[in-house]
């Protein structure tokens, strides 16, 4: 379940408020740049190697430059860190079904979903479905896309997810 009280956005304001490091992987990353984005990183993470929030923000620059089994490894130590760090949860479970790997998924991502440390549970639903997808269930993935719509209105990918979905369905006359 996660926090109600939890907000990703502010803890990334406040780490970036006193750690010029971090701010740095921030701009290196919205920017386009994730090789200097995880060098940045990598520097912050020398002065506090106990941050599950510089660990998730490295592997998201580690998998942006094309690394994903560091990306891999980036989350499992921001997990070590905070067992209860939903986005590295998330993540890792993206990483592996990236890399082949999905039958590890399932895990990590139910339990991002489960972390009190995690504010966008609808990205883990859309990891869902993708998970749901590669095994051959159409309809548990439309469950799972038409749930990140409901936790996320207005959600674009969650939207043309589902809507994708149901037409394969239809198309294919799926009724499983």
């Amino acid at each position: 379940m996660t926090g109600e009280s939890f907000s990703l956005d502010t803890v990334v304001e406040e780490r970036a408020a006193v750690d010029p490091d971090f701010q740095q992987g921030l701009d290196w990353q919205q920017t386009g740049h994730p090789e200097e984005a995880a060098e940045a990183f990598r520097r912050s993470l020398d002065a506090d190697p106990d941050s599950a929030l510089i660990w998730t923000f490295y592997a998201w620059a580690l998998a942006a430059a094309g690394d994903s089994h560091g990306a891999i490894a980036a989350c499992r130590r921001a997990i070590a860190c905070d067992a209860e760090w939903g986005q590295a949860w998330n993540d890792l479970g993206e990483y592996l079904m990236d890399t082949g790997r999905e039958n590890e998924a399932l895990f990590v991502i139910r339990r991002a979903l489960k972390s009190r440390h995690f504010d966008a549970p609808h990205l883990a639903q859309m990891n869902l479905a993708r998970y749901y997808l590669h095994q051959g269930s159409m309809r548990r993935a439309l469950a799972a896309a038409q749930e990140a719509q409901h936790l996320a209105p207005g959600f674009r990918p969650a939207e043309k997810l589902a809507q994708w979905i149901d037409e394969r369905m239809q198309e294919w006359n799926i009724r499983d």
